[in-house]
């Protein structure tokens, strides 16, 4: 019987051997795992621009990762707009990250002609994929934090965020990444429709942590509108 016992683990040698390896990760599957600091490293070494720039933005985004994470999206972002220029994700990438930088910059003219750069980004972004809701919601964002921030002296317009946003929400009612930036936008307008996007995009199940990570976002927006009332 000890001889059995011992030669068990025989059975099971060709089966370890043959065995498929385990999948590795990619930086997609590591950003959506909420790994955003091995995402980078990994898009980075993989020659991947357009992920390192958005694993880098979540680290400055959800990590409190600092002004070094910022640059480092919008260098991977100038390099994926540089090898897919026609690329609505690379010019959404390198948007997003010249606003996280602008909006870290404070009232400056510094800061400012970086809103600017990640203005044009956005809008380009929309040129090129004019009915993608994602893109809508935020460029509405951007406009509605402009606005919010320094009025017509920002080039943003309430107007326009207002219907961008609107236009998203409508568009894509099942996205988290939609209906929380464009409730995102709405709130910062104090539009009476923020509080049932806001409501919305924290309802829907988020499917990775990026969306967990907006969704934490959404909840706190959420608080200050009720903290406002």
């Amino acid at each position: 019987m000890a001889d059995v016992k011992r030669g068990f683990p025989c059975l099971l040698l060709p089966l370890l051997l043959t065995a498929p390896p385990a999948a590795a990760l990619t930086p997609a599957s590591l950003l959506t795992g909420g790994e955003y600091a091995r995402a980078f490293e990994a898009a980075t070494q993989g020659g991947d621009p357009l992920n390192a720039s958005r694993a880098a933005a979540a680290m400055t985004e959800y990590r409190a990762g600092g002004p070094t994470w910022t640059a480092r999206a919008v260098t991977a972002a100038r390099q994926a707009v540089t090898a897919t220029p026609d690329s609505p994700d690379s010019h959404l990438a390198l948007g997003s990250a010249l606003g996280l930088q602008a909006r870290a910059a404070g009232y400056t003219l510094g800061a400012l002609n970086t809103a600017q750069q990640a203005r044009a980004a956005l809008e380009r972004a929309l040129t090129l994929a004019p009915d993608r809701p994602d893109l809508q919601a935020v460029l509405a964002e951007w406009h509605a934090g402009a606005w919010v921030k320094a009025g017509v002296f920002s080039g943003g317009n309430a107007g326009r965020a207002r219907d961008l946003a609107t236009r998203a929400a409508r568009a894509a009612p099942d996205s988290v990444f939609v209906q929380g930036h464009a409730g995102i936008s709405l709130a910062l307008l104090r539009d009476p429709q923020a509080r049932a996007v806001l409501t919305r995009a924290a309802a829907l199940n988020a499917q990775d942590a990026l969306e967990r990570d907006l969704q934490a976002q959404v909840r706190a927006a959420l608080g200050l509108l009720s903290a406002a009332r």
